[in-house]
């Protein structure tokens, strides 16, 4: 249960969910584990002129490192970018599905359509309503 306090997230109730909540993890360590590498070669390069002869800042025309920097990050990309894929692709509408809620963000407002499957019959609209709100409550 959530509660107003709470700082991580709800406890998952589904698979897509759970998957979700895993990626934000996942995420959540590669952006740490860029921030520390990228305030370490910055404090690195501050206090280089403090300590004579330990740090070489004549890095030139070093084809190894410019070639790991430029694959470093895009391994974490790729890495992100499959993890994410594979969410969206589970996250897809199955079969069993009752209702469906489509949200568009316009500019200013938004706009909600709920879709309904009604089956064959024309139930009315408190059937409907309640019989949304015992699946949600529950």
């Amino acid at each position: 249960m959530s509660q107003w306090y709470q700082m991580d997230f709800p406890d998952p109730s589904s698979e897509p969910a759970r998957m979700l909540y895993c990626y934000h993890d996942t995420v959540l360590v590669i952006v740490m584990m860029v921030l520390f590498g990228v305030g370490w070669f910055l404090i690195l390069v501050l206090v280089a002129p403090f300590m004579k002869g330990l740090v070489n800042r004549d890095i030139t025309n070093s084809d190894k490192l410019e070639v790991a920097w430029t694959l470093l990050p895009s391994f974490f990309l790729v890495a992100i970018g499959s993890s994410s894929l594979l969410n969206l692709y589970e996250m897809e509408v199955g079969d069993n599905v009752g209702y469906n809620v489509s949200v568009t963000g316009h500019q200013w407002y938004w706009e909600y359509n709920y879709i309904l499957d009604l089956d064959e019959s024309t139930k009315d609209s408190d059937y409907i309503y309640f019989s949304l709100m015992k699946d949600y409550c529950m």
